[in-house]
């Protein structure tokens, strides 16, 4: 009986190691085309459009929001077919919201500079 203690405390840690360890984790990147600005319930189409690019790994809450050349860090929320990428600061908060199955994007975004953003993206799996 000592020996088969002794055994099970060697094994379940390290069973329990392997499987609490081994999560997939793909990198996800979506290249977006914004194509239409809304203001005050008024949409426009944008000329010329704007490239947004996010980047998400699957797993972490956390990716990047590439826009104009700038590189924002933003929170990422998993729902129900769709990934929201969030970014929050003093002057309000920006959320791109990505349908996996269509590849639709919105963006909406709160403070003093409200409005709407619409387009679509295509995701690549890295």
């Amino acid at each position: 009986m000592k020996h088969l203690a002794a055994l099970a405390a060697v094994f379940i840690p390290v069973a329990a190691q392997s499987v609490t360890l081994d999560v997939p984790k793909g990198r996800f990147v979506y290249e977006c085309q914004l194509t239409e600005i809304c203001k005050a319930g008024k949409c426009s189409s944008l000329d010329p459009v704007i490239p947004v690019t996010l980047d998400r790994v699957e797993g972490n809450s956390k990716g990047t929001v590439t826009k104009q050349g700038k590189v924002v860090e933003v929170l990422v929320f998993p729902g129900l077919g769709t990934h929201e990428f969030l970014s929050i600061s003093a002057g309000g908060s920006v959320g791109y919201t990505v349908n996996d199955e269509t590849g639709k994007v919105s963006v909406h975004t709160s403070g003093g500079q409200m409005h709407d953003e619409r387009g679509s993206c295509a995701v690549t799996n890295k």
